[in-house]
């Protein structure tokens, strides 16, 4: 896999793939906390399409110095459909159950993130699965079981509940692209091959925000103020075209199961952010539901 082509003979080391992967963790982080207090403005598919529109412009910038014209080729096409597993499912689901649950909740659930690469790295490509794997996943399981049922019990834990399962549902598509992308990564520039893949991305939402229109699942909207769209726009920076950008950087050198190593540190800057930023309080069993995800990811850190 070439590790040239991207930054105009600046070659990507393994110390400059871990910083870029550590920089996409700490965005998404940030972003996850931004997108809920969002929500509270926006329908999940009217904040993505803002979103990706904003990520994509800039994205489309970044990728004038890559000389795109010689990477528009069918290859390109092909490799951009994987947009349709994320941001298109990934972020729809996402957004939705983030709509349900909390910041916090969900950075912990899509922490388990790495366990699922290496599960559907086996659904797709039979990747066999060692003792340790099948552990691991298991105790990532008892993890989003502690975070998820944490609150059901509470005043409409049962949309909660709803919700955190959408984002676990939204953590495998995912994992599925980071799959898929590892693959392709190195033949295109990080900047053309994420632009491609969120304009894809990009017409999967708008499709769903126009079939939830007409059945009335997402009923129309009084005009935004001016600077809600601009803090969604940032974000859809926050959350896409930079995070997306790094991490393809990165896994230009790293492979699948050790680039989502890097993602158990989303949670650290979602459950840091969503106290700063929105003051929601992390119980213990959340800590501990956390702790044991983090902990099945760290055992099974060297599986392939």
């Amino acid at each position: 896999m070439s590790t040239l082509i991207h930054t105009k003979g600046v070659r990507v080391t393994k110390g400059l793939a871990a910083l870029a992967m550590v920089g996409s963790a700490a965005c998404w982080g940030s972003a996850t906390v931004m997108s809920r207090d969002l929500l509270d403005h926006f329908s999940a598919p009217r904040l993505l399409i803002i979103q990706l529109g904003s990520s994509i412009l800039l994205l489309a910038l970044m990728a004038l110095r890559e000389q795109p014209r010689l990477f528009l080729t069918p290859a390109l096409g092909k490799a951009s459909l994987t947009g349709i597993l994320e941001p298109g499912l990934a972020y729809t689901a996402g957004l939705i159950g983030l709509s349900m649950t909390t910041a916090g909740h969900s950075a912990v659930i899509s922490s388990a993130e790495p366990i699922f690469i290496v599960l559907v790295g086996w659904l797709l490509f039979r990747h066999r699965s060692s003792l340790r794997t099948t552990v691991c996943i298991a105790l990532a399981m008892v993890g989003l079981l502690l975070v998820s049922l944490e609150t059901v019990s509470e005043h409409d834990g049962h949309n909660m509940l709803l919700g955190d399962t959408l984002v676990v549902l939204a953590t495998l598509f995912a994992a599925g692209y980071v799959v898929l992308s590892a693959r392709i990564a190195g033949h295109f520039p990080p900047a053309i091959l994420a632009g491609a893949q969120q304009t894809v991305g990009f017409g999967f939402a708008v499709l769903v925000y126009m079939i939830a229109q007409s059945i009335g699942v997402s009923p129309p909207q009084e005009p935004i103020d001016i600077s809600l769209l601009v803090y969604a726009a940032f974000s859809g920076i926050i959350q896409y075209a930079i995070p997306f950008w790094l991490y393809l950087i990165g896994l230009q050198v790293l492979s699948a199961s050790v680039a989502g190593l890097y993602l158990t540190l989303t949670p650290i800057f979602g459950i840091v952010g969503a106290y700063l930023w929105l003051g929601e309080q992390a119980s213990g069993t959340m800590l501990l539901g956390a702790g044991i995800i983090i902990t099945a990811v760290l055992i099974g850190r060297n599986e392939h």
